[in-house]
């Protein structure tokens, strides 16, 4: 069974099976597309800089993974009132803003995210400012709250 990733629209992310694509699509006929940036598949939720097309077109030239294209975002805008949900058809990216965003877990290796808290199935609130990435392979998560200076620095 062929796993693909999916943005159905501006608040879910799909990754997994044929199926779980069919069973968690989109409910609400009112939601609005996500954009199509090259190859990519995007949906930003919320107040953001206007120069995030910028940072990921530019992720695209490098050639750059989609998790990775969601780090640049990270370091390049002010992480805060919006989220971001980023695909390429395999894997599904998310930078979670100050509010966060909800996974749910139908089936092993399948995940669902939502901007939005999802009906129907247990989930997991995924905390605020935390970029993840999930893969057929499974998921992979940073904070973004961490310390990013050497603590052997003086800090004047």
């Amino acid at each position: 069974m062929t796993w693909s990733a999916a943005i159905p629209c501006a608040h879910r992310g799909i990754l997994g099976p044929p199926r779980t694509h069919a069973d968690w699509a989109c409910p609400h006929d009112d939601c609005q597309a996500p954009l199509r940036l090259g190859t990519w598949t995007v949906a930003v939720g919320g107040t953001i800089e206007g120069s995030w097309p910028f940072v990921l077109e530019k992720a695209q030239q490098e050639r750059l993974p989609v998790g990775s294209a969601v780090v640049q975002m990270a370091n390049e805008l002010e992480v805060g009132g919006f989220s971001v949900l980023l695909s390429d058809g395999e894997d599904l990216a998310l930078l979670t803003g100050d509010e966060g965003s909800h996974l749910a877990q139908p089936a092993a290796w399948e995940y669902v995210v939502s901007h939005r808290p999802l009906p129907g199935a247990p989930s997991t609130t995924i905390p605020p400012r935390t970029i993840g990435v999930l893969s057929p392979c499974g998921p992979t998560w940073w904070r973004l709250d961490t310390p990013r200076h050497n603590p052997k620095e003086t800090l004047a």
